[in-house]
């Protein structure tokens, strides 16, 4: 065995029962493969150190040392007896995660084969295996609500309020009251109203343009005042905090603040007045920001619009009950977007087009269709508003040296640039510098390569897995895919608990108490957290779309589908339906990333959210037939 150092290395460890994988966090570094012993020490998600022994066919290895932190006290798996004694066994974690059960709440029976929450209460050690209570039994693993509710337990994410969080929510009024706006701007007359999707509850941003003389025109980005109702460390702080986001599912939302304040009392609806924080940016035509200006003010929205009556008046159409004022801000409004985003994108920003979908659901909450979300220009309007809001109240704070929480997203990894330049390539989408010497420009030019490509979706969703994830800190640092030098999240305090941050931060600079108090969280601290507990929320979002095709798609076994591959694995290839997003398994095959190919739905495992699916021999126009394609090593 050949030693070189046994350098300690930290990260967050990724079981796979008899093994487990330390997740590399230092750039051109590959994971540390681990096995042996040591990993009884730390169970899937924990932070730990690792002690890097042996590199064998370019593969680092090395043994747990200890765990730094725990990634959580909850774990969710399938009970089994075992004479007097009961484990709960992870599905992903097979037999060799299996932790011993101590006891059970007073009103839960353990029921073999069923599936439970166990809170953790001993951790485990190289001698033995850790043990808890369990504290929920969830359900048949066979029932797809079961399976739901346990991938919200599996990832803490709670489903109900405690009984402080809504005392203190009950508390509020249900509208601000003429003394609680006393000293604020009354934004009462202006074009001043929201737009969100049509199924939205949550308004918590609303925008104005007005012209402002000799050439200019104003923005105005109102968010709802959080802060003013949300007091630092109150019953709703804390338990804001511990949510971290709220959470989008089909059919359901679970809010990070109780509907009082998400639905109600800081949701701008119209004809009402709501308490907001207003991020002014006063502009030219050409898109050019003059400067900005943040302010305490009230509102009164004259229109709810959704996204499509948006896209009708900027196509020139006609929407019933639109004031003049309104129709002609929204006009200008969508002028003003493109001349941003063009902006945007000439500075190195990416414009990325991967699909999304949208899961309808029935009034039984039912799943009963998956569509394609179209890509409107309403939309593209809201987000460079948004993204000009947040970047305008960075700037101010970094200006005036009030800690607050940035969103960082860091330079894409070379290694996986390169790959990437490779892999599209060989579909024909090839950008017309390097990606690993220009990471943006390069990055850019195969999006457009791609756009009117067969590939284009393909070309999109590849670029997007090459980047790195995009956290919350307070450190300083720029955002890579939207190429800001200093950037942060303000537009979304009802359902984002670092926008609730950066809003106490900004009323510290307005009172004159800045960094007197950071928001009344340690941001070191606050920003691990709300980048795990996104990434909690965006998983547990994945699987219940997933659950939800399943559901749907149950009833289409034995059909012929045509799939494009987006992935190939020694198992074989993962293949992607565009209709509906649904990515299943076609075991054995073999083809070129981003190829067409026909396939059999052979099996749904609706519980688990799985497709299998079976070559078909035909070919589609200009495909090579299938299993003719072989994996290129990489």
């Amino acid at each position: 065995m050949k030693r070189r150092g046994e350098p300690l290395v930290e990260g967050r460890i990724q079981h796979r029962g008899r093994f487990a994988f330390l997740l590399s966090e230092t750039e051109g570094e590959p994971d540390v493969y681990l096995r042996g012993p040591s990993l009884r020490l730390a169970m899937d998600g924990d932070r730990v150190q690792a002690r890097v022994f042996e590199e064998r066919g370019g593969r680092r290895m090395g043994t747990i040392v200890c765990v730094v932190a725990r990634a959580r006290t909850t774990l969710v798996g399938v009970l089994r007896r075992a004479g007097k004694f009961w484990a709960l066994v992870p599905e992903d974690g097979g037999e060799e995660g299996a932790v011993q059960v101590l006891g059970a709440e007073k009103d839960v029976r353990l029921a073999e084969g069923k599936l439970a929450a166990l809170r953790i209460e001993r951790w485990p050690t190289e001698e033995r295996a850790a043990g808890g209570t369990v504290v929920e039994l969830i359900g048949d693993p066979a029932d797809p609500k079961a399976r739901l509710s346990a991938v919200l337990a599996a990832r803490e994410i709670p489903t109900a309020f405690p009984a402080a969080a809504l005392d203190e929510a009950a508390a509020l009024p249900a509208d601000p009251s003429p003394a609680d706006w006393d000293g604020r701007p009354e934004l009462f007359g202006p074009a001043v109203f929201t737009i969100d999707g049509a199924d939205a509850k949550d308004f918590d941003d609303a925008v104005s343009l007005e012209e402002a003389g000799s050439g200019r025109l104003r923005l105005g980005v109102h968010i709802a005042d959080v802060a003013h109702y949300v007091r630092a460390d109150s019953p709703l702080d804390r338990e804001g905090y511990r949510r971290g986001t709220s959470v989008y599912l089909p059919g359901r939302v679970i809010p990070m603040l109780p509907p009082e304040l998400s639905d109600g009392l800081c949701s701008l609806r119209p004809d009402v007045p709501r308490l907001t924080m207003t991020c002014w940016l006063d502009l030219r035509e050409d898109g050019e920001i003059l400067g900005s200006r943040i302010e305490e003010t009230v509102i009164r929205s004259r229109r709810r619009f959704t996204y499509e009556e948006v896209q009708e008046l900027l196509d020139g159409r006609e929407v019933p009950r639109v004031a003049a004022d309104v129709r002609d801000a929204v006009l200008r409004m969508g002028r003003l977007a493109k001349v941003l985003t063009a902006a945007r994108l000439r500075r190195g920003a990416l414009d990325l087009a991967a699909p999304e979908y949208k899961v309808v659901c029935g009034p039984d909450g039912e799943p009963r269709a998956v569509e394609k979300r179209a890509r409107l220009d309403s939309h593209r309007l809201i987000e460079e508003f948004m993204l000009a809001a947040n970047e305008a109240v960075a700037r101010t704070l970094s200006k005036a040296r009030v800690p607050f929480l940035r969103r960082l997203h860091e330079d894409p990894d070379p290694e996986r640039l390169q790959q990437l330049q490779e892999e599209l390539g060989r579909l024909g989408i090839r950008a017309k510098t390097s990606l690993v010497a220009h990471p943006a420009e390069g990055l850019q030019s195969l999006l457009d390569a791609a756009r009117g490509h067969p590939f284009e979706e393909t070309a999109n969703i590849q670029v997007i897995r090459s980047l790195k994830l995009a956290v919350y800190s307070p450190e300083k640092g720029g955002h890579f895919g939207l190429a800001s030098a200093d950037y942060c999240h303000f537009t979304s305090p009802i359902r984002r608990y670092p926008d609730l941050l950066v809003h106490r931060a900004l009323k510290d600079l307005l009172e004159g108490r800045a960094g007197a108090r950071a928001g009344g969280r340690d941001l070191a601290a606050a920003g691990i957290r709300c980048s795990e507990r996104e990434r909690a929320a965006q998983e547990a979002e994945r699987r219940a779309v997933d659950l939800a095709r399943a559901r749907l798609l149950g009833r289409e076994v034995g059909k012929t589908f045509e799939g494009v591959v987006v992935n190939a694995t020694a198992a074989g290839l993962f293949v992607a339906l565009p209709e509906s997003g649904a990515v299943g398994l076609l075991r054995g095959g073999r083809a070129a990333l981003g190829a067409k190919i026909r396939v059999r739905l052979a099996a749904v495992d609706l519980a688990a959210g799985r497709l299998d699916f079976e070559g078909v021999r035909e070919s589609l126009p200009g495909q090579v037939r299938l299993g003719s394609w072989r994996r290129r090593r990489r």
